[in-house]
C-alpha cells in the first residue's frame, strides 16, 4: 500500500453515503464499528449521527492523524483488523466497512464478512462502502499507478465474497459518487501518491480542472 504524506489539500467536494445509508437503515441511538477507518474523515460524519463509534484500522500511522484531525467525544479509534476482531459476539448495531473489505487478502475475506456478522447483533446491519470502476479518479489510479493502484481484481472478489455470504440478507444496492478536488499535480502526488507517467500528470488533471470522480456501490445487508 502506499505511504501517504499527510500534509495535502485534498478536499472531498461530494459524497452521499451516509444519507444513502440512512435511507434505509437508521443510526440513530445505534452503536457502530467501522472498519478501515484510515485518518477518519468518514468516522466523524458517522459519529454524529451515532451513539457510539468504534474506528478500527491497521495502521497506527493514519489512527495518530484520526485522533489529532477528527477527534469527538463519542469516537473511540482502536488499531485492529477486520479478519481479527477484538470484540464480543453480538457487541454493535451496525457495522461498516467502508473501502475496506478489498484490502483484506482474497484468502482472508470471508472470515472478515464471518466475524462483522459475529460482532452484529441479530436483525443489525453490515455495510459496505466499495469502489466501483467508473470515474476520472479510477482512470487516474490505473493510469498514473496513483493510490493503491489498479484494484479491479480484489474489487471483483471483495464483491463477490460480499454477495456470496449465507448468514445475512441483502436489503439494498446503491450506487454513489464522490467527487474530489485538488488544488495542483503536487497536491494529488501528496494525497495519492503516483508511480507511472508523473510528467503526465498535471495536463490530465488540467483537462479535468483538478476535479476527480469515483463511482461507489453501497451494499447494506441485514444480520440473521
Amino acid at each position: 500500500m502506499v505511504s501517504i504524506c499527510y500534509t495535502f489539500r485534498m478536499k472531498r467536494l461530494k459524497e452521499e453515503f451516509l444519507d444513502k445509508v440512512e435511507g434505509q437503515i437508521t443510526f440513530k441511538d445505534k452503536n457502530v464499528l467501522e472498519i478501515g477507518c484510515g485518518r477518519g474523515s468518514r468516522s466523524i460524519e458517522i459519529a454524529k449521527r451515532c451513539k457510539h463509534l468504534v474506528a478500527i484500522d491497521p495502521s497506527a500511522e493514519a489512527l495518530q492523524k484520526a485522533v489529532e484531525l477528527n477527534s469527538r467525544a463519542n469516537i473511540e479509534y482502536k488499531k485492529g483488523k477486520a479478519e481479527e476482531l477484538e470484540f464480543a459476539d453480538t457487541s454493535f448495531d451496525i457495522v461498516l466497512f467502508t473501502l475496506s473489505i478489498h484490502h483484506v487478502p482474497a484468502s482472508l475475506m470471508a472470515k472478515a464478512i464471518r466475524e462483522a456478522i459475529r460482532v452484529t447483533k441479530p436483525h443489525g446491519y453490515i455495510v459496505f462502502l466499495e469502489p466501483a470502476y467508473r470515474g476520472s479518479f479510477f482512470q487516474a489510479e490505473r493510469y498514473f499507478d496513483a493510490c493503491d493502484g489498479d484494484e479491479r481484481k480484489e474489487i471483483a472478489f471483495a464483491y463477490y465474497s460480499i454477495l456470496n455470504c449465507p448468514d445475512y440478507t441483502e436489503v439494498a444496492e446503491i450506487l454513489d459518487e464522490t467527487i474530489m478536488k485538488f488544488d495542483s499535480a503536487e497536491d494529488f502526488i501528496e494525497s495519492m501518491g503516483v508511480r507511472k507517467h508523473v510528467t503526465e500528470l498535471d495536463a490530465f488533471l488540467k483537462r479535468h480542472e483538478y476535479i476527480l470522480d469515483a463511482e461507489r456501490r453501497i451494499n447494506i445487508f441485514r444480520v440473521k
